[in-house]
């Protein structure tokens, strides 16, 4: 099968597409498929790029979105000449010029469902701070009307996969999808040490790990953490358009001595940089199913993670944290600091159990392609 996926970030980006993206195209690969990648990028080139084990195509990034999607719309179509199935793990900035590209030659398209664009949007446009399921609840979607509908000619000409049941059934309410029309595959769980990452000694850092955006609230982690009795160091690795905000809020809370900011990295770069770190902190205002928790878990790292999420073994973590209460982040934060509070919140981190393999995602991924080029492209 000749399979052409799409991203609007990829590696050495910081985010759950850039790191899921090699993986599943490299894990096709080794399922015997053709597989071609193309994503948005800040230069044509990186200097590791020829290790993949697939083809990757970069567009650079300009400044203005429509042009953007153009160059992107322009960069794609030829590249699906004999393709047989498209993925875009995007809605919009990828995952509209493939659509668009894909109709015109009648080609299926699959699309991968992570975030969620309005909110996001409306959050790092200043709009107040609230959880996913408010900003939908209170119909705040609405405000951006063409942006929405055309999410629905996107996500209704797709067979759309999401993380989990809970999200389709939210997005199936939100824009009328048909349920035959969409599917859930989780995230996988790696295996115990799956890096060859060996997690010693916990160290003095607590860390966050992301793009710098509004929706992963940041700022309100500072300002916990500035009231909090913790004799830890704060670790802030990733970039993104919050970051000079993020470095006025250092400055303002007078943490330059204790908050330390280091640019995005590899993943295997990344965990070795921060196996040891006491624990790592997800404050955004939702998650739907962040990949980098089970990562951390599998590797042994205790990870604070967002209440409001849509993980499947949501009900075996030992703590989660509200991010709308600086408050309640701070008091966790201290949580971390008591000894045997942290001993008995990272034993139950670790004996977190989800079955789910690479090789599980990539057989029900197949499954999807061959669902969709069953039944042709259009329904």
């Amino acid at each position: 099968m000749r399979i052409l996926i799409a991203t609007g970030i990829f590696e050495p980006e910081a985010g759950g597409p850039a790191t899921y993206t090699p993986k599943i195209a490299a894990k096709l690969v080794q399922a015997g498929n053709e597989v071609t990648v193309i994503t948005y990028s800040d230069k044509k080139k990186h200097d590791l790029d020829s290790r993949y084990p697939f083809r990757l195509i970069r567009v650079v990034r300009g400044k203005y979105k429509l042009a953007n999607y153009y160059s992107f719309f322009r960069a794609v179509s030829p590249e699906l000449v004999g393709v047989d199935v498209t993925y875009s793990l995007d809605w919009i900035a990828a995952g509209l010029p493939l659509t668009l590209a894909a109709m015109i030659k009648n080609i299926p398209v699959v699309i991968r469902v992570g975030g969620d664009y309005i909110w996001e949007k409306y959050l790092q446009s200043g709009g107040s701070p609230m959880p996913l399921a408010e900003f939908n609840e209170r119909g705040l979607y609405k405000h951006q009307r063409i942006l929405f509908w055309i999410i629905i000619v996107v996500l209704r000409r797709a067979f759309v996969v999401f993380n989990s049941d809970a999200e389709r059934d939210m997005y199936r309410r939100l824009y009328g999808l048909r349920e035959e029309r969409t599917g859930v595959i989780h995230n996988p769980m790696p295996e115990k040490g799956w890096l060859g990452v060996v997690r010693e000694k916990p160290n003095n850092e607590l860390v966050f790990a992301g793009r710098f955006i509004a929706m992963k609230n940041i700022t309100s982690l500072l300002a916990a953490y500035a009231t909090a009795r913790t004799p830890f160091r704060l670790v802030l690795m990733g970039e993104g358009p919050e970051e000079q905000r993020i470095r006025g809020a250092i400055k303002a809370l007078k943490l330059e001595e204790k908050v330390s900011i280091y640019p995005p990295m590899r993943q295997q770069e990344l965990f070795e940089r921060i196996k040891n770190s006491r624990a790592l902190v997800l404050p955004s205002w939702t998650d739907i199913a962040p990949n980098q928790v089970s990562e951390a878990i599998a590797l042994g790292i205790p990870i604070l993670v967002t209440k409001e999420n849509f993980l499947v073994f949501r009900d075996q973590l030992p703590d989660m944290l509200d991010p709308a209460s600086v408050e309640d982040i701070r008091q966790k934060l201290e949580m971390l600091a008591d000894e045997m509070r942290y001993q008995s919140f990272a034993e139950k981190c670790r004996r977190i159990e989800f079955k789910n393999s690479w090789d599980d995602v990539v057989t029900k991924h197949l499954g999807v392609f061959g669902h969709v080029l069953s039944k042709g492209t259009r329904h």
